[in-house]
């Protein structure tokens, strides 16, 4: 029943562009250093920018239970991508210290943590497509696979960002030192990618209609989409695996600082 369920264009199409989404929104790395090297924040304001974005992913995912529901799948992500670009670019400003009076803290409490509240609006429509996506008598195995590959998306993608300090020298060492040329243009660089996920929106459907339709289709059965969609998730688990293991006994194994 499972592989018949990923083999159906209804299941595999959708959740190609969750993964393919997730695995885009690939952040800076060195984002948290730089706020305490260079910054200077302390231990409580890193504490406190947490809570804010637990608080705000929160009020996402309300804003999309009452406002946002409304909405296509397609026009909730085209807009929070390209709303997350513009928070996301606000960090570059930081970096520069252009903060138009506000404090560095106030400034990252903005750009920093309401970048929770728009994954908070994301994350509804994801679930609800998913259990939608999950046939009768096996819903449990198939939720669990596709929080599988959902997270293991998002697993992947801190790995890559782990990979990508490599690209410019964003030690702490630089960073204290001044030199924040290789973070301003890591920053633009993973900004740029997370937005490029909105280019795959198409393989999303717009509604649960047009989710059941895909559905209906009796010839939408691929095994080679089936086989792709089952061998793509479990690599990305081993790759995301090998880095964390790498990173415990190899800190810096990446070119960042340890």
């Amino acid at each position: 029943e499972i592989w018949n369920t990923v083999c159906s264009r209804a299941v595999w199409q959708p959740m190609g562009f969750v993964y393919l989404y997730n695995i885009l929104q690939v952040g800076n790395a060195a984002w948290r250093e730089f706020l305490r090297s260079v910054l200077n924040f302390t231990a409580n304001q890193l504490n406190a920018l947490l809570i804010a974005a637990y608080v705000l992913l929160y009020l996402g995912i309300m804003a999309y239970k009452y406002y946002f529901i409304k909405w296509s799948w397609r026009t909730v992500y085209v807009f929070t991508t390209l709303l997350n670009g513009v928070f996301s670019m606000l960090q570059v400003l930081l970096i520069q210290g252009i903060t138009f009076g506000l404090s560095p803290f106030v400034f990252a409490l903005g750009d920093d943590a309401f970048a929770d509240f728009i994954s908070g609006i994301q994350f509804l429509p994801t679930t609800i497509m998913m259990v939608h996506l999950c046939p009768a008598g096996s819903e449990g195995a198939s939720y669990a696979m596709f929080t599988t590959v959902n997270n293991s998306a998002y697993t992947l993608s801190a790995a890559i960002s782990t990979v990508m300090l490599g690209i410019w020298d964003v030690s702490k060492e630089t960073l204290m030192s001044g030199d924040v040329s290789g973070m301003t243009k890591l920053t633009i660089l993973t900004t740029f990618i997370q937005v490029s996920g909105v280019l795959f929106v198409k393989l999303l459907p717009r509604t649960k209609e047009d989710l059941a339709s895909l559905h209906a289709d009796q010839y939408s059965g691929s095994k080679v989409g089936g086989f792709i969609f089952l061998t793509i998730t479990f690599l990305s688990i081993l790759y995301a695996v090998v880095v964390g293991v790498l990173n415990i006994v190899k800190p810096g194994w990446a070119g960042e600082s340890r």
